[in-house]
């Protein structure tokens, strides 16, 4: 999603400490959500793990995520393929992708 795409929204968000430019093809709602998503998700994994460096909880917060995602195709594909649900899937992590994983800790 390039900034200079007709249709894309950006938001400036804190995600655990650290403040990032968020751009996407999402309204500015949705990518605000995900990013609290994915703080709540980070900071669930702090607790659990308060010693842990940001890279190692980002890390295992994306490969829990990454589960999440396959369960929930897995899942899909035993019932019936939702081309809506998997187009929203490519944005989360296109937005993860460019927007969080792509700024160093």
């Amino acid at each position: 999603m390039a900034e200079s795409a007709p249709n894309s929204h950006k938001i400036t968000k804190q995600i655990f400490g650290e403040t990032y430019t968020i751009v996407g093809e999402a309204s500015s709602g949705y990518i605000s959500e995900v990013a609290d998503y994915v703080e709540s998700r980070l900071l669930e994994l702090g607790k659990v793990l308060p010693n842990a460096s940001k890279t190692k909880l980002a890390v295992l917060c994306a490969l829990n995520l990454a589960d999440e995602l396959f369960q929930m195709r897995d899942l899909n594909s035993k019932t019936s393929i939702n081309p809506e649900l998997e187009e929203r899937t490519k944005k989360i992590i296109s937005l993860l992708e460019e927007g969080i994983i792509g700024d160093h800790f």
